[in-house]
């Protein structure tokens, strides 16, 4: 189909400016939608960019939001992935034992209260690593939007830890149950600190030269 017209460079600095506003998963998602944009305001535009925007708005949210989406599912299929290994891997299970082993016998010996303290700081402390020692440059932020998206599925066990003192004093009473629940929250962050810096690692080196500029 012939192009009814073309846009314009100031036009194209609009729309730049446009989608600077969205959160995107990555640059390659940015450069998707806006290229797809353009080529459907050449073909179907009737000149007006602002005009067809608003028109396009719709479209827009549900793109990013898609994108984003897949983003998610993909960085807790990961963590996932990486938790399950505790259980598959032959140099992680004895680990993973020892670990359940150590928790389970603090349930036992140490008094509710320090317990839920110990407990809470564990889990905080993990949250507290990722998201302060992991975290990333606020110029590296503005410049790819993905980066901002590491460290999310650290949420989980941090909600975890994030009980009301009396569901805690009830939950303590089941020694075995309470082990169990700090071991999945432990191994959990520990998993999703693992992906954040693998992932960390694959962003720099595949956007390095947005980064740089």
């Amino acid at each position: 189909m012939e192009k009814k017209q073309h846009i314009t460079t100031k036009q194209l600095a609009f729309l730049e400016q446009f989608l600077a506003k969205y959160d995107f998963g990555s640059e390659d998602d940015k450069v998707e939608l806006k290229d797809h944009l353009i080529l459907d305001f050449e073909e179907n535009g009737n000149g007006n960019l602002s005009q067809y925007l608003s028109g396009e708005m719709g479209f827009i949210r549900r793109f990013i939001g898609a994108k984003l989406k897949v983003i998610h599912a993909n960085y807790r299929r990961k963590t996932l992935q990486e938790a399950f290994g505790f259980f598959t891997s032959i140099r992680k299970l004895p680990i993973a034992i020892a670990l359940f082993l150590c928790m389970y016998a603090l349930t036992i010996v140490l008094n509710q209260t320090v317990l839920i303290v110990v407990f809470i700081v564990s889990v905080i402390g993990l949250f507290a690593y990722s998201q302060f020692f992991l975290s990333i440059k606020k110029k590296d932020k503005k410049k790819l939007d993905r980066i901002a998206y590491l460290g999310q599925e650290m949420w989980l066990p941090f909600l975890m830890a994030m009980l009301p003192m009396g569901f805690y004093e009830e939950f303590v009473r089941g020694m075995l149950f309470f082990s169990a629940y700090w071991f999945v929250a432990v191994v959990y962050a520990i998993a999703a600190i693992r992906v954040m810096k693998k992932e960390k690692k694959v962003i720099y080196e595949k956007y390095k030269h947005l980064l740089e500029g």
